[in-house]
């Protein structure tokens, strides 16, 4: 039944009784096998929960037809199945989301497990290239969405908004083993290289959609006041900057400037 509804949802195939040995065998392969069972048993609950709720709401939906043709006698009949409809409703909704986001999660463990099949010994450059393709996708994405500003320069600055490690499980980069961390690091270091690419687009003064950015002051890069609001400059190397509420801190608008006194990337 597990390995149908990950052929299902993923297209890969995952053998019950490899899952079932690998549970066995202790460490991170373990470990995803495990979450990879979990998930599809949540996924069945919810899909069970599913069922029940679309059998509950053909059967009322049945009653009211009957209802409704029936005369005045039948009024409150139709009323309790319309009441009970408007409550399962908001209940389809919710399981709908949820069966969604555990679709992801499975495809996410599933693409975890298949990583640590494909690359348990040294890996080629292609294939750090291949994750760090995949991740920067992934970034643009949320850029795109407004969930990251455009000019995000690191991976420290991307866990400020949120947990970029997900970005390396969604790709399925391999974790666990010192091996799984010399890949990490490469990957994440080619990752950071790519955002720091002179050209690649940056948000700056009357161009930044991003809420918790400033790209304004009042003060001239030598520390003077300015009769009014202007462009912020680094107030040591002159480069465009801003301040990003979310960091607490300043940035150069271009990730791919280099390092100052006064602002630098972690």
């Amino acid at each position: 039944m597990i390995s149908e509804l990950i052929r299902t949802h993923t297209g890969h195939t995952i053998a019950d009784d490899t899952l079932a040995a690998a549970r066995t065998r202790g460490g991170s392969l373990a470990a995803t096998a495990s979450a990879i069972t979990d998930a599809c048993h949540a996924l069945m609950a919810t899909e069970a929960d599913l069922a029940t709720s679309v059998d509950a709401i053909s059967g009322h939906l049945s009653q009211i037809r009957r209802a409704v043709t029936g005369g005045p006698s039948t009024s409150y009949v139709t009323r309790h199945r319309l009441v009970a409809l408007q409550q399962l409703g908001p209940r389809c909704d919710g399981l709908t989301a949820q069966w969604a986001s555990q679709i992801t999660h499975l495809r996410a463990v599933v693409r975890i497990w298949l990583a640590h099949q494909s690359h348990q010994g040294a890996p080629s450059d292609s294939t750090i290239k291949d994750f760090a393709t995949g991740i920067i996708i992934l970034i643009d994405n949320d850029i795109s969405e407004g969930v990251l500003p455009l000019g995000v320069g690191s991976f420290s600055d991307l866990h400020s908004y949120l947990d970029a490690n997900d970005y390396l499980y969604a790709e399925g980069v391999p974790y666990g083993t010192e091996a799984a961390s010399e890949i990490t690091v490469a990957v994440q270091d080619l990752v950071e290289a790519r955002l720091r690419t002179p050209g690649r687009p940056f948000c700056t003064y009357g161009a930044c959609t991003f809420a918790d950015h400033d790209h304004t002051t009042l003060h001239s890069p030598d520390g003077a006041d300015l009769p009014a609001i202007q462009p912020m400059h680094c107030q040591h190397c002159g480069r465009p900057a801003h301040y990003d509420s979310r960091l607490d801190d300043y940035r150069h608008d271009d990730p791919a400037a280099p390092d100052c006194f006064l602002i630098h990337r972690a």
